[in-house]
């Protein structure tokens, strides 16, 4: 199964997602089991839009239908109504993004590669809707580790206790080492100085008692000085603490005895849904010793009251007194504690502040009643001083997508833009400042587009060129006006011309006043050397309106004229001016040839590539100037190898002969990836056999079978063939040696016979020549084509028939019946 999954992962992935969500909407009830979002209390006008974008993009991902979404969402606890207004606001956000709810129409979000992943379950779809609390992502990160380093320095400070185990290293005049552990008594025995209680000292006193000891033994240079004892801690011993409260995995840990209290915090997931992240008490011998606010640590990196812990210390997670939650344009959304006597203005600097798009004049408190909810509107100046109660909603919404100063001009002005709106600005003004109008500028007509009052549109037209010459008065502008000054050019169909034929490269080219033909050929790049300069020609498009149409209006102007190499001559073409829309064709000259090239190989004297001499050339005369054949040539397999060149009937013929392969292959029940492999095989193939018979050529020369020869034709004549290949739909493939005795059938049992999927009657045989032919069936009998050394049978594959149904099996008997009856009461 892994192998598989290596090698096919996005297939197989694909296919479990699939039969996964098949399974749920077969089964609703499974689906609604994995959902334990209790969603009760959810206020679907409280939610974000940062919310509703991210529960769109969970929905893209579960390709759930939308009355999956339904059950899912009432399962969940979601009220009818709430449903409702839920799914306006999904519906309004994929209309802002141009998409349309519903399954198969759903707009890709990529926000993170994650999202863009299948859901393997869907309890998480409505998670995105309620709040999280801040800094439980600090816990509940699995990248975040409060794992205790132990490979520091031995903390001076350190309490130790049994099974503590103590390094203790003699050297100078004398050279001893000593790794001791605790016992349980809390002594370490050192074999010289006898038992020493260290249990409850810090790593410091114990030295000093050691050393004292040790003084007094035959270690007595060390109160000389000349023997030096260094002290350190060895393996440390575990701790049990007991986090209880409201924490995420209340319970007893065994930790390391180098622990503080954000390690056990850590261990146990931090607090809970309801435990408070302002007051966490370490307990010990029934004593409060610290209280740990985790705001401090994440805002400040303040660990201050982050004490080292002992043995049987207990850490309560108290449940919070005051939660409040932040939503809309604040950097960090989502649910706070907040402590004694805090102000908004403080629960707001948890949040990061607000986000450059945030409205601030105002902020949406939501706040609970003894016997409902009411929404109250709190000014910037009221909201440093706000105190926040329990439950309160603050919504910080967005500033309006709007401006209160700005217009904008484009068109035919030096610098189009937007422009700030100064006081009693006019139309002449803005285009002072848009550096002026351009020389293209078209001045009877600018379009002023305004917003009236109640921000219907409307359109203002000025006559720019009166205007600036005084005659009408200008006109002040409005907040939003936008200001179009056309241009001459953007009024009329852009103006080229064509050249086509044999120029470097053909194509339009910008029309420019004054254009010659001359003008025309140099800026395509010059003339090609196969170029006729005796008849160009020039269309022109006819402009008369009043002529009455018929049969014989002529549609357009046509001029055909000489001209010479150095396209600087007298003539009156030379000074011929082109106008919009001319076509000018370069003809080739009619005596002028690419040479056109051929290849003999095989058994001929003088192999190689030749050149057309005559479009009249044929394959004797290629025989000809290659020398002749050998002795050993294999007149019937020669082949003629022709490039695939099609015209346009040939290309439509190809094409419609393709999808007619394509149609017969499907209908008969031949499996898609073949006939797609036929077809690229078909598509690929660049050229094609063409069937000769070169012993009659050579006998004939000239003859209808003495075929002309074309650019990039092959003429392939091999040595004496000796076998017979068999493919297609046998036992066992193979080639045989050819037998003149042999006929079509003895080839097949060769091979091991037909199988049972054989085609009997489309079987066919390719000579080495490329021709082809096919069997011939009358009745029972089978006329199988002769064989010749070198070719090659083919059997291929039989159509499955579809059997018939029942109701036409009766049918067809019925039938039956009826003609034998006709037929034996004519004979009676």
């Amino acid at each position: 199964m892994q192998f598989l999954m290596g090698k096919f992962s996005l297939r197989i992935n694909g296919l479990i997602s699939l039969f996964l969500l098949w399974c749920l909407m077969g089964n609703p009830n499974a689906l609604m089991s994995q959902s334990a979002t209790d969603m009760s209390s959810l206020r679907v006008e409280e939610l974000s839009e940062e919310q509703i974008r991210r529960l769109v993009v969970e929905l893209d991902r579960s390709e759930l239908a939308d009355e999956q979404f339904e059950k899912l969402a009432l399962q969940s606890g979601i009220s009818p109504v709430e449903l409702v207004k839920l799914k306006t606001r999904i519906q309004a956000f994929r209309k802002a993004q141009g998409t349309t709810i519903g399954a198969g129409t759903r707009k890709t979000d990529a926000i993170i590669d994650q999202e863009k992943k299948p859901l393997s379950s869907y309890s998480g779809i409505l998670n995105n809707l309620q709040s999280r609390n801040f800094g439980a992502d600090v816990f509940n990160n699995p990248r975040i580790s409060f794992e205790p380093n132990l490979n520091l320095p031995t903390p001076r400070n350190y309490i130790l206790a049994s099974n503590d185990e103590l390094n203790i290293d003699v050297s100078g005049v004398s050279e001893a080492s000593y790794k001791l552990k605790i016992s349980p008594e809390g002594m370490i025995r050192i074999p010289v100085a006898g038992p020493i209680n260290v249990s409850g000292l810090t790593i410091e006193e114990a030295r000093k008692a050691i050393i004292k000891r040790l003084s007094n033994t035959i270690y007595s240079s060390i109160k000389s000085g000349r023997t030096k004892v260094d002290i350190s801690l060895g393996a440390i011993r575990s701790i049990k603490i007991t986090v209880i409260g409201e924490a995420t995995v209340p319970g007893t840990y065994t930790l390391p005895a180098l622990v503080t209290a954000y390690n056990a915090l850590y261990a146990a997931g931090g607090p809970g849904n309801n435990g408070s992240y302002r007051d966490i008490q370490v307990i010990r011998n029934s004593k409060t010793i610290a209280t740990i606010d985790v705001y401090q640590f994440l805002l400040n990196g303040n660990k201050k009251n982050d004490v080292n812990l002992r043995d049987g210390d207990i850490i309560r997670i108290s449940a919070y007194s005051k939660r409040i939650e932040i939503k809309g344009e604040v950097k960090k959304p989502g649910l706070y504690d907040v402590a004694e006597n805090e102000n908004f203005g403080e629960v707001l600097s948890y949040a990061g502040g607000y986000t450059d798009n945030a409205y601030t004049a105002r902020v949406s408190v939501y706040r609970n009643t003894s016997t409902e909810r009411k929404v109250t509107t709190i000014s910037q100046t009221e909201l440093p001083a706000s105190i926040p109660e329990k439950g309160d909603v603050y919504l910080i919404g967005k500033i309006l997508n709007r401006f209160s100063n700005r217009i904008n001009i484009s068109g035919a002005v030096y610098r189009p833009g937007d422009y700030e709106l100064k006081e009693k600005m006019t139309l002449l003004g803005l285009i002072t400042e848009a550096d002026g109008i351009r020389e293209d500028a078209f001045l009877t007509r600018v379009t002023i587009h305004r917003l009236k009052d109640d921000l219907s549109p409307e359109i203002v037209s000025v006559d720019l060129e009166k205007l600036l010459k005084k005659e009408v008065p200008d006109i002040e502008l409005k907040k939003e006006d936008r200001i179009t000054i056309y241009s001459k050019f953007d009024l009329k169909e852009g103006y080229f011309v064509k050249v086509d034929g044999e120029v470097s490269s053909p194509g339009t080219y910008l029309f420019e006043e004054g254009m010659t033909v001359q003008d025309l050929i140099l800026i395509s790049g010059g003339l090609k050397e196969s170029s006729s300069l005796k008849r160009v020609e020039i269309s022109r498009r006819i402009r008369d309106t009043s002529v009455t149409l018929t049969e014989e209006t002529k549609t357009a102007r046509i001029f055909q004229q000489e001209i010479s190499n150095a396209l600087n001559d007298s003539s009156n073409f030379a000074r011929f001016q082109l106008e919009p829309f001319d076509e000018v064709v370069i003809r080739a000259a009619p005596g002028y040839f690419i040479q056109k090239n051929v290849v003999i190989e095989g058994e001929i004297l003088y192999g190689g590539k030749y050149t057309l001499e005559a479009k009249s050339d044929r394959i004797s005369d290629l025989i000809k100037r290659a020398g002749g054949l050998t002795s050993s040539a294999y007149l019937e397999g020669a082949v003629l190898v022709r490039t695939r060149n099609f015209n346009r009937t040939e290309q439509t013929n190809y094409e419609q002969g393709l999808k007619n392969l394509v149609k017969q292959n499907l209908q008969s029940g031949t499996p898609a990836n073949l006939v797609q492999a036929q077809v690229l095989d078909i598509i690929e193939k660049r050229s094609d056999f063409v069937g000769i018979d070169l012993e009659r050529i050579l006998d004939d020369p000239k003859s209808e079978f003495d075929l002309f020869l074309n650019d990039g034709d092959t003429l392939r004549i091999p040595k004496q063939l000796q076998t017979v290949r068999v493919s297609g739909e046998v036992l066992y493939p193979t080639l045989l040696r050819y037998d003149p005795n042999f006929r079509f059938k003895d080839y097949v049992l060769g091979s091991g016979g037909f199988n049972d999927r054989s085609s009997k009657r489309r079987s066919y045989v390719v000579y080495p020549n490329g021709s082809v032919k096919g069997t011939k069936s009358f009745l029972f009998f089978k006329n199988y084509p002769s064989l010749s050394p070198g070719a090659e049978i083919y059997v291929p594959l039989k159509r499955e028939r579809e059997r018939l149904r029942n109701g036409e099996v009766i049918t067809l008997g019925a039938t039956l019946v009826s003609m034998l009856a006709i037929l034996f009461s004519a004979l009676k």
